[in-house]
């Protein structure tokens, strides 16, 4: 019973976030990194271990939790047919997630670009007494050129201060792992409308997604030792684990 809300409440938040990330500005960003194809990746041996690590640890595989869910299965079980059901499933979930998760990560690069730009901005008009409203994103790069060739030594000057502010730098800084869960989705979610709420709701989805796997990992080890009588049938499981 505890598996029917370690497994569905994720995908509940996963639509909440799913309707909030799609309306935050800058997620299309994401959207278009995603399914832009880097097809010289295919060439790259890293990117199909990195591929095969992913699938096997998403279905489990080698760890003997599908093995022990199995085996409370009929015999005359069609496996076949389940096993395509949960590896359809698993590849739909992993796309949900990812475009979820790149809506969010659009919506951080654009931030983090558009304040950089700002930042270049306020500096350029402070520095060279410009009127309010004569230098835009827009025309950034072209009044950067003008600057340089008008006044080189004051631009030369301010030009460690000056950042280059690249929207595709921004989507390239990808992180992975750890840090993408507590770094990057904590540094976006400060920034929308409702931080707590939103924090409460992705790290409840992280902690029943770790309930969840730690369930079938117990259960890999519970079930055979229960078959094997090694475990009473009748032994509280709860307390072996935990």
């Amino acid at each position: 019973q505890v598996v029917y809300v370690t497994a569905s409440l994720p995908y509940c938040v996963l639509i909440i976030y799913l309707i909030r990330g799609l309306t935050l500005h800058g997620a299309v960003n994401g959207l278009i990194y995603m399914f832009t194809p880097k097809l010289e990746q295919l060439s790259n041996p890293k990117t199909w271990i990195s591929a095969a690590t992913q699938i096997f640890f998403s279905l489990g595989l080698g760890f003997g939790s599908l093995i022990a869910y199995a085996s409370y299965n009929e015999s005359s079980n069609n496996c076949e047919r389940h096993a395509i059901i949960v590896s359809l499933i698993n590849s739909t979930t992993s796309i949900f997630a990812s475009i979820v998760t790149f809506s969010i990560y659009g919506f951080k690069a654009t931030f983090n670009y558009e304040s950089c730009v700002n930042k270049v901005i306020l500096l350029l008009m402070n520095a060279f007494d410009l009127e309010e409203g004569s230098l835009t994103a827009d025309n950034l790069n072209d009044m950067k050129g003008y600057l340089m060739a008008t006044h080189p030594q004051e631009y030369a000057q301010l030009l460690p201060q000056l950042k280059n502010c690249s929207l595709e730098d921004e989507l390239d800084t990808a992180v992975q792992g750890t840090g993408l869960a507590f770094i990057v989705y904590s540094e976006a979610i400060k920034n929308m409308e409702v931080p707590q709420l939103y924090s409460v709701l992705y790290f409840v989805m992280l902690l029943m997604l770790g309930i969840g796997s730690m369930l079938g990992n117990t259960a890999a080890i519970l079930t055979p030792m229960t078959d094997s009588r090694v475990i009473g049938a009748h032994f509280p499981k709860e307390v072996i684990s935990g």
